[in-house]
């Protein structure tokens, strides 16, 4: 039966148009356009209220912070309100390190992350939290969502 099923979508996929199996990623997103994907060197920092960098990113409260970019060629981005990959900087471990952000660009200087990797050596690394019972893996810090056990952080080389 699977086979005939296999077979026959097989069929029906040949027998269409090119260009109703083309699909653009990000079609849905009215915004897709107006957000180019962008990669920013550069550390973590924290935001006070008025959105201006704290002076020292390891003296900013990790509940409620708010935290921005410091590109190397010194422009200061800020994150989507909405953008809940910005907790994995509630881990000092990261804002310690120099960083690599992919990101789409919004009004000229907020992002939003796709993907945070560290640099060391000029080689990129994956930064991750992982649960070795569960063998789940988390984008933030945290409990795991199985166990309950704190996440380990892991930097793997690209």
């Amino acid at each position: 039966m699977s086979r005939f099923l296999i077979s026959l979508f097989a069929t029906l996929v040949g027998a269409m148009p090119a260009s109703a199996l083309a699909v653009t990623v990000g079609s849905g997103n009215p915004h897709f356009q107006e957000a180019p994907l962008t990669f920013v060197r550069g550390h973590a920092v924290c935001l006070n209220s008025a959105g201006r960098e704290v002076a020292s990113p390891f003296g900013c409260t990790e509940t409620g912070s708010q935290f921005g970019f410091a590109s190397q060629d010194g422009k200061l981005y800020k994150f989507l309100p909405t953008d809940t990959m910005t907790t994995v900087f509630t881990d000092s471990r990261v804002r310690q390190r120099q960083l690599q952000l992919t990101a789409r660009l919004h009004s000229g200087d907020h992002l939003e992350i796709i993907k945070v990797q560290s640099i060391k050596d000029g080689k990129l690394y994956d930064i991750f939290y992982f649960c070795d019972v569960c063998t789940i893996t988390s984008y933030t810090p945290g409990l795991c969502p199985c166990c309950r056990n704190e996440m380990e952080f892991r930097e793997k080389p690209q």
